[in-house]
């Protein structure tokens, strides 16, 4: 197939390394020096955004601001290509498809991999390997839309699972706001363990690893889907003031069945 790549950076390089093997793949990014990072490893670049057509499909990886905006110019000429977003949110791209050229074939795609490294520099080929690839249909979504997009997953390592918009933004903001929020407070938090902080052994680590993530990428998750973001918040801190109080009553038997449940929903992860 023509695959053709919007945004260059750790996802959507990571996706443009691990298809250009078995596809014909082109790049763009706004930023010049992902650009010729991209073109030093062998990948084929174009300078504009509307070069990336004609192409089979269209993958578009930019920040999330910039997901619809990409997609309102790509529809308009996209010719029959599947434009496939990788963005974290999938209302707005719901919402756009539901408007968008008749023509249009328009499929919500989220990778479930990352880390806090950001840009070309940090883009792996293996990234997506044993990861959840989620696919949202849209009112743009026919079923060779679904399938190109499902291969194109599965071709990167990636396991498929369809799922509303809606069902997607509100998991997400359980399993990717709220634990971005948490791990910040953490951090802040154990800023008042100086001067040890530095002796922080792995489980502080592990636990403030999102607090990593750059702050424009962490603001748009938080502020992207408010609302959703705001319950699971909210959820966090019920359950923090329950254990708190827990501890404050001596109540060993409730904190005790309270690590007890966590540790079983985090089982089911393994």
């Amino acid at each position: 197939m023509r695959i053709s790549v919007a945004g260059l950076g750790l996802i959507g390089g990571s996706l443009a390394l691990a298809l250009r093997d078995r596809h014909e793949v082109t790049g763009y990014d706004t930023d010049e020096r992902a650009r010729a990072a991209a073109k030093g490893d062998g990948i084929r670049i174009v300078t504009r955004l509307d070069e990336l057509l004609p192409a089979d499909a269209v993958l578009v990886a930019t920040p999330i601001s910039a997901i619809v905006p990409a997609l309102e110019h790509l529809a308009t000429h996209s010719d029959g290509a599947v434009l496939l977003d990788t963005g974290s949110l999938k209302r707005a791209v719901a919402d756009y498809a539901a408007r968008a050229p008749a023509g249009a074939r328009i499929v919500g795609g989220h990778p479930m991999a990352g880390t806090t490294s950001a840009g070309f520099s940090a883009a792996d080929p293996g990234l997506f390997r044993g990861r959840a690839f989620l696919l949202v249909p849209t009112a743009r979504s026919d079923d060779s839309a679904m399938a190109i997009a499902g291969t194109i997953a599965r071709e990167v390592g990636a396991a498929v699972t369809v799922c509303s918009a809606d069902v997607h933004d509100r998991a997400m903001a359980r399993l990717v706001a709220g634990p971005l929020a948490a791990a910040a407070a953490l951090a802040v938090a154990g800023a008042q363990a100086e001067p040890l902080l530095g002796a922080a052994g792995p489980g502080f680590r592990d636990s403030t690893r999102l607090a990593d993530t750059p702050a424009d990428l962490a603001t748009e998750l938080l502020f992207g889907n408010a609302g959703d973001a705001a319950a699971a918040i909210e959820s966090i801190v019920e359950g923090l003031t329950q254990l708190r109080d827990a501890i404050e009553r001596e109540d060993k038997d409730y904190a005790r069945s309270f690590l007890q449940a966590a540790r079983s929903v985090r089982s089911e992860l393994s």
